[in-house]
């Protein structure tokens, strides 16, 4: 008899100390608002915002291997200039808005006359995006990763 007072005791306790800590709601959730950052810039500016350049060994003429980053009025989309000896290239890159202004950045590749073409991220790593590589008188834009954004809204009850 005595055991099994003790034990309604404990039960009656242990929901007790259950019912309290159900009462606190504890928010894990990040909100960063996406429409802090404009979708149109305000200024644009004329020089690359990143570059790279590696020469071409050639006996005979001084060509090289270069890729430009220029801004353009949309905030998120980026106009890539590429020099591949005399071959002069345009193409687009359009950045993920991860709620910070972008910052494209290119980086040295592993092999001769590549690099590599990506952005910081909020804690200031680099997250690569596009190859660049001009071999065998080709030159290759090649994506390497992809980035989605995803917008999530919970009902506060």
């Amino acid at each position: 008899m005595k055991y099994r007072f003790l034990l309604f005791l404990l039960a009656v306790a242990a929901c007790n100390s259950i019912n309290r800590n159900a009462d606190k709601v504890v928010d894990t959730t990040i909100t960063v608002s996406y429409d802090t950052i404009p979708e149109i810039r305000s200024t644009i500016s004329q020089k690359p915002v990143a570059s790279f350049a590696e020469p071409v060994k050639d006996e005979l003429n001084d060509w090289k291997f270069g890729v430009d980053i220029y801004e353009t009025q949309k905030t998120f989309h980026y106009t890539l200039q590429i020099q591949a000896k005399e071959a002069r290239v345009t193409d687009s890159i359009s950045l993920p808005n991860f709620g910070i202004w972008p910052k494209p950045v290119i980086e040295k590749g592993k092999e001769p006359l590549t690099c590599i073409i990506g952005f910081l991220d909020a804690k200031q790593q680099f997250k690569p995006y596009k190859k660049v590589s001009f071999a065998n008188d080709r030159l290759r834009i090649s994506t390497i990763a992809s980035y989605y954004v995803a917008a999530y809204k919970t009902k506060v009850k």
